[in-house]
């Protein structure tokens, strides 16, 4: 057997052509395989931020609901609901004025 480039001379040509083919579609379906993978965690990820902003805002909304309600016990509960929600710390990238909004009228006011 030979060594280096006089084996693949020994090769018809169709049959090196058939080994480069194979190998260039490995190497792509390899890259297509990569790519696909880092664009599924890079868009679960965004899935996942959206997620957790729009719970954000739901919670915030019942919240303001609560404490805008003309019954009493329904604005204490909104009061109470707004200090665990600043008190939990969980606000999404983005939506840190919403949480002083949070904080400084309804948190702020319930101590006057």
């Amino acid at each position: 057997m030979g060594t280096g480039t006089g084996v693949l001379a020994a090769w018809p040509p169709a049959a090196v052509a058939l080994v480069v083919a194979a190998f260039c579609t490995a190497t792509l379906t390899m890259l297509v395989a990569v790519v696909g993978g880092v664009w599924a965690v890079v868009r679960w990820r965004q899935d996942v931020a959206r997620e957790q902003r729009d719970r954000y805002w739901s919670r915030l909304t019942v919240v303001f609901d609560l404490v805008t309600a003309t019954e009493v016990g329904r604005r204490e509960i909104g009061r109470n609901l707004a200090q665990a929600m600043y008190d939990m710390q969980k606000v999404p990238a983005g939506e840190e004025p919403a949480a002083r909004v949070l904080a400084e009228l309804l948190i702020e006011r319930r101590r006057q």
